[in-house]
This record gives structure tokens, C-alpha cells and sequence, in this order.
């Protein structure tokens, strides 16, 4: 009786056991269900009937896949690019590399305070220089006298010579050679220098009409920069919002064109355009404030490149007496992840290439992040790296990648800082106004991406079995509008956070 009582109750544990394992396993594939009716939701979905889009949902711990559908398809990533693009750069430099701007001077300074020679601005490549983003003293209003006091520390009360802008730590292409033309106008379209100054963007301030059609008045450009010529064909048209509202221009032209419409009875309607030239604007800048200062400068400015152009041979000895140092990486990198800046990634890829290779190319640098993920064991069939920021339409990354990219930086010892630098779901950067109220919400990290007809997404997020997921989704060539898609993403996402796996 004992005996089959003991066995007896071994049988019900057991039940007990199995009964439990599979309660798991339906409640596991009633969440990863959900998940899969909404993504076949979207292969149906008549707006993307002629879209290319395709996803990936993998363990962070063990590389399973939880969802995979067109996971290995190569697609635009637009701005997810910078999650590889700063991951990367971060493992090779390190979280406190700092980017250095020198103040330096040619010739000799006499016995009455002038400098017969150049003032040079060495650039080292800091995409933070003259703008308070991230500090408020790194502003041109407070930058440019410290310039001025370090350069009369030195004696100097005349300049025979000229101020020059060297930006020759990059290579002379701001902006990469597969960028649309239309973008490099704008501020998004700013590119990187070796010498970068104020994010390589100025300000054009409008003033509208008051009549249908009537054209639009420039009141002024800020930062003013007199010797930019803008070409303005902006109108006047409902009371709303702007439309079609751009800025044309390539490096190193002064002209920029600027077309659109605005809202009527405006007295300030701005937007950002990008700098041809950033180190000829940083010397002109240091220029104008000496002159303002009661400094003359006999020889006006001039940048490296400028000399070079002219075959004028550069000085072997310069005074450097003044170090500017940037942010520390991993503050510029939070803001580059955090706003999307372009100019920040494209600094980032190519301080990397100056500092592997001597050469601060966009080439170089998508050289050396492809190596780094083949080195992690990443399978990067297909891939292909432009820029990076993303704005370029050549790039190609699938979604599998993007998942197994974000997977296996978490063995980097600097995983926590970079993750750190990632938008939080409802709380900060680019996906702060969505999935509030969901199990997403300060949960879920990730960088997006988006540009006309894309969107895309990868990233981490702990599922309501506390494992953590990593995941890539990537949407080309969609026919609805920006928010609906981001809608049907976003509710993608919120279903991954809510699986357990």
C-alpha cells in the first residue's frame, strides 16, 4: 500500500511536470503568435505591396531565433548605420578618446607684438567644435574670445599674415561621393570636415508675405556669413505648414538656393542649412573676431586646402600654443545615437580611418568597421557600407544583421556604454513619443532610421521573461505615410517585448 502510494504520487509529479512544461510552451507560442499574425498582417497589407521589408528576433544569450521573415535580404538602413557605425568605433578608441583642435602660429612675433606669419586652426576632425550642444561654453560667442585670449597671451597685437583654416586630418570630401546631390544642401547633408565648426549648418531666417504667392524676405543668415550668396525662391502660400521647403548646394560653393513654401504672415520662419566650406568658415570666424578685437590681420583668410590649390609650400615649424579638446567619444556618441546627427557619425568613421590607418577617408573607415564585424563572427554576406550615418541610399545591411551586430557586442567590454547611448522607448531621443503605456516603455532600446518610404529599427529589449532580445527591422520602399508606418512598427515591437521565450 506504501509502495503504490509512493508510486502513485511520483506519477502525479510527473504529470504536475509535464503538464507545467507544456502550459509554458502554449503560453510561449500564444505571445510569439501574436507576433507572427502581425507581421503576416504586414506582408498583406496593401501599402507595401511593393515594398521590401524584412525582419529578425533573436536571443540575445543563445542566438535563437524567435521570428525571422526575409532576414537575410540586404536593405537601406538608413540611419540604423550609426549602431554600427559607433559601436564600432567605440570598441577600436575607446569611450575617452577626446578629438583635438590646435591653435598654431608660422614666422616669428618682433619686439612689437606682430606676428609676421600665419595663425593656422589645425582641425582634428571634432564635429562638436563651436556648437553648445553639448556644452554651452563650446559656443562660437564663448569659443572664439577664448581663441583671441590665448592668442594675445602670446604677444600678438598684429597679424601680418593670414588666418588658415587645415582640415587635412580627412580627405577634401565632406560629404561621401553617394549621396544624393538634393540632400547636401541641407543640414542633414552637411558631411564632415577635418576642421568642423558650428555642425558645418547655419540658420536662414525668413520673413513671409501676407498675399498667396507673394515671395518670401530673407531677414538674415545665422551665424552671419556675408560671403554666401543665397539665391532665394521660397513663396508665400497657406497659413499651415511648410511644404517642400529645401536647400540646394554642394561643398565648397558659395551659393546655396533655397525653394519652398511657408505659412503666411510669418516675421521668422527658419531652416538649417550646411556650410560649403567648414574650415573656411572657422578661419573666417577667428578672423572677423580678431578684427573686431583690435587685431589686424593684413592677409584675410585662407584654409590649407586653398594653399595647396595653389601650390603655395606649407611651413615646417609652428608654435602651437593652444589645445582645443572635444567631448569625451562617449558623449559625442550618445547625441550622435540620441538626435541622429550626421555629421557626428560621419566625424566618428572618419577619425577612425585617420587614427588605424593615417588617412581620414569614408572609405577607410567603412573598411575598418566591416572588419570588425567579420572579426565577431557576424556573417556579413551582402553587406554593404557607404557612410556612417545612413544617409546614404548604397548602404545595404539585412535585418539578421543588424540583430547579430547589436548580439555580439554584448561580449565588448564597452557593451554598457554603447547601449547606453541608445534612445529609450517613450523616454528619450527619436522614439520618445512612442509605445507609452506599453511593456516596451523604458524598456526597449534602439536606434532608428528612417527616409522617404523607409523605416527601420534595431536594438534591445527584454521580454516579459526577462530575456533579452535583439533585433533588426528594416522597411524599403513603403507607400504609406511617415507616422502610419512608424505605427505599424511600433506595434510590431511592442509585440516582441511582450513574448516568452
Amino acid at each position: 500500500m506504501i509502495l503504490r502510494t509512493f508510486l502513485l504520487s511520483i506519477i502525479l509529479a510527473i504529470n504536475y511536470f509535464l503538464n507545467s512544461i507544456v502550459f509554458a510552451q502554449v503560453k510561449q507560442d500564444t505571445s510569439v503568435k501574436k507576433l507572427l499574425i502581425e507581421i503576416e498582417k504586414l506582408k498583406n497589407n496593401p501599402l507595401l505591396k511593393k515594398a521590401k521589408w524584412g525582419i529578425c528576433v533573436i536571443t540575445a544569450d543563445s542566438d535563437k531565433t524567435v521570428v525571422a521573415y526575409n532576414d537575410s535580404t540586404g536593405l537601406i538602413p538608413a540611419s540604423t548605420m550609426k549602431a554600427i557605425n559607433t559601436a564600432a568605433a567605440l570598441s577600436i578608441l575607446g569611450k575617452d578618446y577626446t578629438f583635438k583642435t590646435t591653435l598654431s602660429y608660422d614666422g616669428i612675433i618682433d619686439t612689437k607684438g606682430t606676428l609676421n606669419g600665419n595663425i593656422y586652426i589645425k582641425g582634428g576632425g571634432d564635429p562638436t567644435l563651436g556648437s553648445p550642444r553639448i556644452d554651452s561654453l563650446n559656443d562660437i560667442k564663448y569659443l572664439l574670445p577664448l581663441w583671441i585670449k590665448n592668442i594675445k597671451a602670446q604677444g600678438i597685437k598684429n597679424i601680418k599674415g593670414a588666418i588658415v583654416g587645415d582640415a587635412s586630418i580627412f580627405d577634401d570630401t565632406i560629404a561621401p561621393a553617394s549621396w544624393f546631390n538634393g540632400d547636401l544642401g541641407n543640414y542633414y547633408g552637411a558631411g564632415s570636415s577635418g576642421l568642423n565648426f558650428h555642425e558645418n549648418t547655419f540658420r536662414i531666417i525668413l520673413k513671409s508675405g501676407n498675399k498667396y504667392k507673394a515671395a518670401a524676405k530673407i531677414k538674415e543668415l545665422d551665424p552671419p556669413i556675408p560671403y554666401i550668396n543665397i539665391i532665394n525662391k521660397v513663396i508665400t502660400g497657406g497659413a499651415y505648414s511648410p511644404q517642400e521647403l529645401w536647400v540646394y548646394g554642394e561643398p565648397y560653393i558659395n551659393y546655396r538656393t533655397v525653394k519652398g513654401i511657408v505659412p503666411r504672415n510669418k516675421n521668422q520662419f527658419s531652416l538649417r542649412a550646411s556650410i560649403p566650406d567648414p574650415s573656411f568658415f572657422c578661419a573666417y570666424s577667428l578672423y572677423k573676431a580678431l578684427i573686431d578685437s583690435g587685431i589686424v590681420v593684413s592677409d584675410s583668410v585662407t584654409t590649407q586646402k586653398m594653399l595647396n590649390e595653389k601650390k603655395i609650400e606649407k611651413s615646417n615649424i609652428f608654435t602651437t600654443f593652444y589645445t582645443q579638446l572635444s567631448p569625451p567619444l562617449d558623449t559625442i556618441m550618445y547625441y550622435t545615437n540620441q538626435k541622429s546627427i550626421n555629421t557626428y557619425a560621419e566625424a566618428i568613421l572618419r577619425i577612425l580611418a585617420f587614427e588605424k590607418t593615417g588617412i581620414g577617408s569614408t572609405f577607410n573607415g567603412t573598411q575598418i568597421v566591416t572588419q570588425l564585424w567579420k572579426s565577431k563572427g557576424v556573417d556579413l554576406t551582402g553587406f554593404i557600407m557607404k557612410d556612417g550615418s545612413g544617409l546614404s541610399p548604397a548602404n545595404r545591411v539585412s535585418p539578421r544583421q543588424l540583430a547579430e551586430i547589436t548580439r555580439c557586442y554584448l561580449s565588448d567590454t564597452l557593451f554598457p556604454v554603447f547601449y547606453n547611448t541608445l534612445p529609450i522607448a517613450g523616454v528619450s531621443g527619436t522614439i520618445s513619443s512612442i509605445f507609452k503605456g506599453t511593456y516596451a516603455e523604458n524598456n526597449l532600446r534602439a536606434k532608428s532610421g528612417y527616409m522617404a518610404g523607409l523605416r527601420a529599427y534595431t536594438g534591445y529589449v527584454y521580454n516579459k521573461k526577462n530575456k533579452l532580445l535583439t533585433f533588426g527591422i528594416i522597411v524599403n520602399n513603403h507607400s504609406t505615410t511617415p507616422d502610419k508606418m512608424k505605427s505599424m512598427l511600433e506595434k510590431i515591437m511592442v509585440l516582441i517585448s511582450e513574448t516568452e521565450w
